[in-house]
């Protein structure tokens, strides 16, 4: 199915070996059962980023004694799983780009789409079903449907101006940090570890998620298309209140605050929103959440010192900063 992914920072260099034995695993996995599938496979292809959620587990797995056989199907499967929501995800939002390519529905229609991401999901779920156990069966499972959670729930309060902070951070938790606290937990349940460092792997991924996806609706705001590689301005454009707007809404006052609900209500461009008499104070809270999210990262950082130092530990720190620097 796959070209050669988006290349890994240097710092991840010490598991390019496990990686590709993950990338390898993705291959037969792809493998269609169906003619009629191989066309989309190739297509969809095209889209595989930097594997951010495999390094996670492998990096935890190398740190906390070594690689196993599970941890490259857990890796595996939790990029499948990614993969699956990001075929259904483009639909919800109407996106028309990822990674400067038409987006899979664009190309091929939602309804075949939505059933790719249903075929990916599948066989993910089959395969979780190998292990000697149900633990990763159970654990990506409850992950899942905490993503379809947070998915429908953000769905259900669209275009809600009044959205709060404790039901944004409850959407983010469940559609991106989940999967993220799942392959923490995962990847340091198959090293055979004790429950508090499967709890604090388990944490990291949670915080590393939850600042994964701040940092990702704030792209969407103020982000550059050519530099992001996917469609920019949908948050607005479809009325999901994100954490820099609601920030932004909770300092106006009432005559601003109608000012900002109307443009919201309107479907303004987002880039008419920075040129308008909130810009300086939207840019102002944008500045203020990105804080924020590294915060979180630093915080998720430091959860890692459950782990015993190793370039690894190192590595992952480091990955977990990376988070807060993307631009795509």
């Amino acid at each position: 199915m796959t070209p050669a992914a988006t290349q890994l920072p240097e710092f991840l260099a010490c598991i390019e070996e496990p990686l590709a034995s993950v990338d390898a695993w993705l291959e037969q996995q792809f493998l269609p059962d169906h003619p009629a599938i191989a066309p989309l496979l190739t297509y969809a292809s095209q889209f595989r980023g930097k594997r951010l959620r495999a390094a996670q587990v492998l990096l935890l797995a190398q740190g906390l004694g070594g690689v196993k056989d599970s941890h490259i199907a857990v890796a595996g499967i939790i990029e499948m799983i990614h993969a699956a929501t990001l075929a259904h995800d483009d639909v919800l939002d109407e996106a028309q780009e990822r990674r400067g390519l038409d987006c899979l529905h664009i190309e091929w229609g939602p309804h075949t789409s939505v059933l790719l991401g249903d075929w990916i999901y599948a066989k993910a779920f089959l395969r979780s079903t190998e292990f000697p156990d149900l633990v990763c069966a159970q654990v990506l499972a409850k992950a899942t449907g905490a993503v379809c959670r947070g998915e429908i729930h953000q769905n259900l309060t669209r275009g809600d101006f009044w959205l709060s902070e404790e039901d944004y951070f409850n959407q983010v938790d469940g559609k991106t940090a989940a999967l993220y606290e799942a392959g923490g937990r995962l990847a340091a349940y198959y090293a055979e570890t004790s429950e508090a460092i499967q709890a604090a792997c388990a944490h990291h991924g949670l915080l590393a998620g939850r600042a994964f996806q701040i940092i990702d609706d704030i792209l969407d705001l103020d982000g550059e298309q050519e530099q992001v590689g996917k469609s920019l301005g949908t948050d607005w454009a479809r009325g999901k209140m994100t954490l820099p707007l609601i920030r932004l809404r909770n300092v106006l006052n009432e005559r601003d605050q109608a000012f900002l609900e109307s443009a919201f209500a309107s479907g303004q461009s987002r880039l008419e929103l920075f040129e308008g008499p909130l810009g300086t104070q939207l840019n102002h809270q944008i500045a203020e959440t990105k804080k924020e999210a590294m915060d979180f990262l630093e915080q998720a950082a430091q959860s890692l010192d459950a782990i015993p130092e190793c370039p690894e530990r190192l590595a992952l720190q480091e990955l977990t900063m990376f988070l807060g620097m993307r631009r795509r």
